[in-house]
């Protein structure tokens, strides 16, 4: 199961589900966030650079942009993610330092950061993954929780910690325990993809009592 909310600043973004085989949220007309019908998802969520990562062109460089994109098409395979990571370089797209988090349908994660690398967790390693907007790199290297996100990382943390058999219900409660409603950043879409439905429970603007389901046909 994933769960996710998503943060703008009144930028417009948009949901597309034109192609059946992929539930994909698009923010200035590229893809940020989404599942796909094989059960891989992937986000792209804003951290702070630290001067590495930078957009560039190379044989074997790849922007998170074209990641996101050939990842929830499927032009990369969910078993080959982790040796596709392994033998690429993984950039920011010009005047953007952004992470990402990739779940396939085992619940395998890889937390991608451009100019810092890229953190593999296993299914059967851990009970859940997060993240927010601070580097998880950073993190794991010094234990201190350096940029925005902290709070709602607490937050969720906390809960996850104590839910022994997580389902849709919980994990939405989770979102709005987690959710900003104040200040220039507020949460405006929240999504939970149920592996074991192959579909996606979504809902705008906190209204958490108004679910929505887009369920893959597979």
């Amino acid at each position: 199961m994933v769960a996710m909310n998503f943060d703008t600043n009144g930028d417009p973004f948009s949901l597309s589900a034109k192609d059946p085989k992929q539930f994909v949220v698009l923010a200035g007309g590229a893809p940020c966030f989404g599942v796909n019908s094989s059960g891989t998802f992937i986000n792209h969520l804003m951290v702070d650079s630290n001067g590495n990562g930078l957009y560039k062109r190379g044989k074997n460089v790849v922007h998170t942009i074209k990641l996101i994109t050939d990842i929830l098409s499927g032009e990369i395979a969910w078993d080959t993610i982790g040796a596709f990571l392994s033998e690429k370089e993984i950039v920011n797209v010009p005047n953007n330092s952004c992470h990402s988090m990739i779940a396939d349908k085992s619940g395998n994660v890889w937390i991608v950061e451009p100019g810092r690398g890229v953190i593999y967790s296993p299914a059967d390693e851990s009970p859940f993954c997060l993240m927010t907007n601070f580097s998880l790199v950073d993190y794991k290297t010094s234990g201190k929780m350096k940029g925005s996100g902290a709070d709602r990382y607490k937050i969720a943390k906390k809960l996850l910690s104590k839910a022994s058999h997580l389902d849709v219900a919980q994990a939405f409660g989770i979102l709005e325990a987690a959710k900003q409603s104040k200040g220039e950043w507020r949460t405006a879409f929240s999504m939970v993809y149920a592996q074991q439905e192959n579909a996606v429970y979504f809902c705008y603007n906190r209204e958490f009592q108004n679910i929505q389901k887009f369920a893959f046909n597979t």
